[in-house]
């Protein structure tokens, strides 16, 4: 598995998804202009690191009712994408007009150096998700060893 598989299957799965590449997004917020960023993982990938201010929602309905100003900009993040794109494309039916998902999401957060954190605070870990995913990233990023 490489980024460029992972981008051909999600852009031939999810063809009307608009991304945000995360150079991009951390340049907005350190503009002061802050997205909606969300989290749609599972709890546990979650609880070992995200990016700051995310909350973990991981639908769409869940979405909806957090955020119900459909005209707010949303950024959502998986591991990779693929997760995340779903649900992109799920809140644009619902009407959403600024959603994006973010380009090969925390995987490609962590990878630039960019912050994450836990309950415990700042890490520079995340959850490889599983053996297929993790080869995306290097080890010394996951959490725990596959």
């Amino acid at each position: 598995m490489d980024w460029q598989n992972v981008d051909l299957k999600i852009a031939r799965t999810f063809p009307k998804v608009e991304f945000v590449s995360a150079e991009s997004l951390r340049a907005t917020l350190q503009l002061n202009e802050k997205p909606a960023i969300i989290d749609v993982r599972l709890p546990e990938e979650y609880g070992i690191s995200h990016i700051p201010e995310a909350p973990n929602l991981q639908s769409s309905t869940a979405i909806a009712a957090a955020f119900p100003d459909y005209a707010e900009p949303i950024v959502v993040y998986c591991s990779v994408g693929y997760r995340s794109a779903a649900v992109a494309e799920r809140l644009e039916s619902l009407g959403y007009e600024n959603v994006k998902n973010l380009r090969h999401s925390v995987f490609g957060w962590v990878e630039r150096g960019y912050g994450l954190k836990n309950a415990s605070g700042s890490t520079s870990k995340v959850h490889p998700y599983n053996r297929a995913w993790g080869v995306l990233i290097p080890k010394e990023l996951h959490a725990y060893s596959l």
